[in-house]
């Protein structure tokens, strides 16, 4: 594959996937309407951290086979930002408005919104949270001998935090609904598995 044409593929799935999961969302919240509260805005940072995510999955993916292939200028510094972004963006917007309406600060606000049966759902988002965020802090200190020794651990990590925002966002994401999406979101995550594969197989290698 030509680096020309993995430049067109890369950008090409940013922007298609930014766009569908935008499309879903806006159609979930009727966009229509005009009024789009605090409670409307949080899922869409969390579709858009882990599509995003999902991307670096796949994308990679080329490159262990095209090993020719780099990565296009520019696109580690803007996908790192918009998923660090809606990271941060998707849980803090809903804690920050559950404080406002006396709901009290997290995990006990978060359990007030989903209610008593989405409790595990909800740890499995915290879960993940804290593995995206530590993974921030260890990529920026990987040249430490003890990180590169725990770095097949740390990225089957990743995986694992990307399997559970996967089906957090199957229990809790109104905007998943019963149709197209649903649909797209389950091949999207089928998708990663072969990814996990030759990437950790890659990871044990060095």
């Amino acid at each position: 594959m030509k680096q020309e044409t993995y430049l067109k593929i890369t950008w090409s799935t940013v922007l298609l996937s930014l766009a569908v999961v935008t499309f879903a969302w806006s159609r979930g919240i009727d966009w229509s309407s005009g009024q789009i509260s605090a409670y409307q805005w949080f899922p869409l940072f969390g579709l858009i951290a882990w599509i995003t995510m999902a991307g670096h999955y796949y994308l990679g993916t080329m490159r262990i086979v095209y090993p020719e292939l780099k990565k296009p200028k520019g696109y580690k510094t803007f996908t790192g930002y918009l998923v660090l972004g809606s990271l941060l963006l998707h849980p803090g917007i809903l804690a920050f408005e559950q404080y406002r309406n006396d709901q009290g600060n997290p995990p006990a606000s978060f359990y007030n919104y989903v209610g008593e049966g989405l409790k595990i759902a909800v740890l499995l988002g915290t879960i993940s949270l804290l593995i995206f965020l530590s993974f921030e802090v260890f990529e920026r200190i990987k040249d430490k001998n003890i990180i590169k020794n725990h770095w097949t651990a740390i990225s089957i990590s990743q995986s694992i935090a990307m399997t559970l925002v996967w089906v957090h966002a199957l229990r809790l994401g109104n905007d998943l609904g019963e149709g197209w999406f649903r649909l797209a979101w389950f091949i999207s995550g089928l998708a990663l598995i072969p990814c996990f594969y030759i990437i950790h197989r890659e990871d044990f290698k060095s």
